[in-house]
């Protein structure tokens, strides 16, 4: 394990049937590090194709879990097993650019408290990608959820992503594809919480940062790109189920401790009907595709 300085970015890097997309991020990780140095840290979950293999031959440390225990929890093992005083954690669908992850570093240094930063993301396609969004209300996330995929441009899903930045600003939650952070902060809040199996645990790992009095920050003079769904492409039916039943433990933990929580069982029932909804669709798209 290295030693701790202000010179070394830890990578916890995790996998989960990546092996198509691993190259093409692994490639990218060196220019956009240099000149700090990198511990890469690779935590596989049960990945049965070459993700573990793949790590290891760009350098990477590797813990292979007998299990699939989430990315919350497998990223908390991987920033454990570096000393790094940054952590990085980046989704193997990611394309870093040459020096991106040197200034997160460097702006992030400039203030002690900031202690989550990320970057301007777009798509493969040069598309921007929601990077910098808001915690959404009870009324914004309705809307938000009913509207969002048949009309992408409402109110509601402009004022959940955000609007465009041109410097660093703080945000309430970033995308979790890639996030760094200073780990004084990331140990001040204990990491992730991993009751978090998937999705959502960026936008709780925000609002503990928020609650321990940490800055959350978008830098937009650093860009990444992200091809969307990588490690699920092979399960989208636990896709649906797993980001529903997230969007309800982060509405009841956002609300902790308000009047807001008596309406979790509306947000529960509302969650199973776009759930359903969202799975009539993708059985609609597999069979299209297959037809």
């Amino acid at each position: 394990m290295l030693s701790s300085d202000a010179k070394t970015v830890g990578l916890a890097l995790v996998t989960y049937q990546s092996a198509e997309d691993l190259p093409g991020f692994l490639e990218t990780l060196a220019a956009a590090v240099e000149p700090y140095a990198v511990d890469m840290i690779g935590v596989d979950n049960v990945s049965s194709d070459r993700s573990a293999e793949i790590v290891e031959e760009f350098g990477g440390r590797v813990i292979s879990n007998p299990r699939n225990v989430g990315l919350a929890a497998a990223i908390n093992q991987g920033a454990a097993a570096t000393s790094a005083e940054w952590i990085l954690v980046a989704n193997p669908d990611t394309q870093l650019m040459p020096g991106s992850i040197a200034t997160l570093v460097d702006t992030a240094a400039s203030d002690p408290r900031i202690g989550m930063i990320g970057p301007r993301i777009a798509r493969l396609d040069g598309t921007p990608y929601p990077s910098g969004r808001r915690f959404p209300s009870l009324a914004v996330g309705i809307a938000h959820a009913l509207l969002g995929g048949v009309w992408p441009g409402n109110p509601a899903t402009r004022r959940y992503f955000g609007t465009p930045v041109t410097g660093v600003t703080d945000v309430d939650w970033i995308s979790g594809c890639c996030m760094l952070f200073r780990r004084e902060a990331f140990d001040a809040v204990g990491g992730f919480d991993d009751r978090y199996f998937l999705y959502f645990e960026e936008t709780k790992m925000a609002l503990d940062m928020h609650r321990a009095g940490y800055r959350v920050v978008l830098d937009p003079s650093v860009e990444i790109r992200h091809r969307e769904g990588g490690s699920m492409r092979s399960a989208p039916y636990r896709k649906v189920r797993t980001h529903h039943r997230s969007a309800l433990r982060f509405y009841c933990d956002y609300h902790r401790g308000t009047g807001w929580l008596a309406f979790a069982p509306l947000v529960a029932a509302g969650l199973v009907v776009r759930g359903a909804v969202a799975v009539a669709l993708t059985a609609l798209r597999r069979r299209m595709a297959s037809s």
